[in-house]
């Protein structure tokens, strides 16, 4: 699914709701009709449609969280606080209610003796419909900011997905950007990428390979990461095909070589064997014997032979491409 196919079910804030309502209230039961209680009813099929056209937009969304699980739904619950399909149940409880209090309010507006007993059903109905809307903005709030949330992710479909992991500053905004047609906000200082960004390879005639550019993950336990690095471990959970771990052993590195493995290692845990790479950025920044030194640890801890690259100067970055190209014709069986 597509992001920007996110954007037709996003709600409206509460707020903007009861505008909206105020606004369509005072044109309905315009047309002519001769009856008080005509333009009443056609008053009260407005606010109903209005407020079951927002729970059905939140209901659409919802299923589609839920369908596609994984990622939708881990990255649903981070941002909402709440498991998805709790909330659909809960959305599909509200429709049936404001559903049962719009023929119960119209049974009682066309049955009332007089003008006055008819507004009074009216204004009744109108305010329980309402109610409804406003004593869950806290739900609707998040379920909006969710959908937003969705439909500016960048778009992850593609033969072949790789996430560029490793800790912050390690380089992957400038590695991204040049190897595809991304072009991530890159920064000096870290956490500068917080949202996931993805570039598009195409390898003809194999197809397209996504670059997915994480956020920054730190080394420590779950419980203690910030949203910002959950999204990072959520996106190489569900979205990985393969992986690139990207190592800074420069010495302007901001988190030790040990810190970094450290992640590595939990990041290859995350993975269930499939393919991964480990790649030594900013070799333009390091003497050739402290390099040396830095790629034979790598390898003795890992037991991983990395790959020696400089995003900055381009050092390396064909053989890069060859081996992602390799892995798209391989059908994802290993670097």
């Amino acid at each position: 699914m597509k992001p920007e196919d996110f954007r037709r079910n996003i709600v409206h804030e509460p707020s903007e709701f009861l505008a909206i309502l105020e606004r369509r209230l005072k044109t309905a039961g315009s047309s002519g009709r001769a009856s008080a209680g005509a333009r009443l009813l056609e008053k009260l099929s407005t606010c109903y449609q209005l407020v079951d056209g927002e729970f059905s937009r939140a209901e659409a969304f919802l299923r589609r969280v839920v369908e596609l699980g994984g990622f939708h739904a881990e990255l649903f619950k981070l941002e909402a606080g709440v498991d998805p399909r709790e909330v659909l149940k809960k959305i599909k409880g509200l429709r049936r209610v404001a559903g049962n209090i719009y023929a119960s309010s119209r049974n009682e507006l066309r049955t009332a003796p007089g003008e006055p007993a008819a507004r009074e059903a009216f204004r009744a109905g109108v305010g329980r419909l309402v109610s409804i809307y406003e004593r869950n903005r806290r739900t609707l709030s998040a379920i909006r900011r969710t959908a937003l949330e969705f439909s500016r992710m960048p778009d992850v479909e593609g033969d072949l997905r790789v996430i560029i992991a490793g800790m912050p500053q390690a380089g992957k905004s400038t590695l991204i950007s040049r190897l595809t047609n991304a072009r991530p906000e890159i920064g000096f200082y870290p956490f500068t990428t917080k949202d996931i960004i993805a570039g598009h390879l195409t390898v003809e005639p194999y197809g397209r390979i996504v670059l997915i550019d994480t956020p920054g993950i730190l080394d420590r336990p779950m419980s203690e990461r910030n949203p910002i690095e959950h999204r990072a471990v959520l996106a190489v959970k569900h979205l990985a095909d393969a992986l690139l771990f990207l190592i800074d052993p420069s010495p302007g590195k901001y988190y030790s070589l040990d810190e970094q493995l450290s992640v590595y290692r939990t990041v290859q845990s995350m993975l269930q064997g499939k393919p991964l790479m480990i790649v030594l950025n900013k070799a333009d920044a390091m003497p050739p014997d402290e390099l040396e030194e830095a790629r034979e640890i790598v390898l003795k801890k890992t037991g991983v032979e990395p790959l020696v690259i400089s995003a900055l100067t381009g050092l390396n970055l064909d053989i890069l491409k060859q081996r992602l190209a390799g892995l798209l014709k391989a059908g994802s069986r290993g670097f």
